[in-house]
C-alpha cells in the first residue's frame, strides 16, 4: 500500500520516552491488526531497542512502536546503517557502545 510520507502526521505516544509514534487518523475505533516490519538497534549505552511498524485492523499504518528492552527512555537514535533487521536477540544484554572501538 503506497503511503505519502510527506503527508504523514504522527504524534508521540505516552511510552516513557522510548519514542513510539501514533499515525493519523487518531481514531479510538482503530485497533492493532498486524506488525509486518521490525528492526532493532543498540542505543548509545548499548541497550537493545526494537522498532516495529504496526498496521490497524484494515491494514493501514497505525503506529511505530519503539521498545527499549529495559523500559528506559531511548538515549539516541541510530543512523540508517546501524539498523538491524528483525527483533533484538533474546539475550537482552547490552552490546559494546555505538561508535566505540
Amino acid at each position: 500500500m503506497p503511503v505519502d510520507l510527506d503527508a504523514l502526521i504522527v504524534r508521540p505516544m505516552s511510552d516513557g520516552g522510548m519514542g513510539s509514534l501514533a499515525i493519523v487518523p487518531f481514531d479510538s475505533s482503530r485497533r492493532f491488526g498486524s506488525s509486518p516490519a521490525e528492526c532493532h538497534f543498540y542505543d548509545l549505552d548499548g541497550i537493545p531497542v526494537s522498532a516495529a511498524l504496526n498496521l490497524d485492523q484494515d491494514g493501514k499504518p497505525f503506529e511505530i512502536d519503539v521498545w527499549r528492552v529495559d523500559f528506559e527512555p531511548t538515549v539516541g537514535w541510530p543512523s540508517h546503517t546501524e539498523l538491524l533487521a528483525g527483533p533484538p536477540n533474546n539475550s537482552f544484554k547490552p552490546t559494546p557502545l555505538r561508535g566505540a572501538a
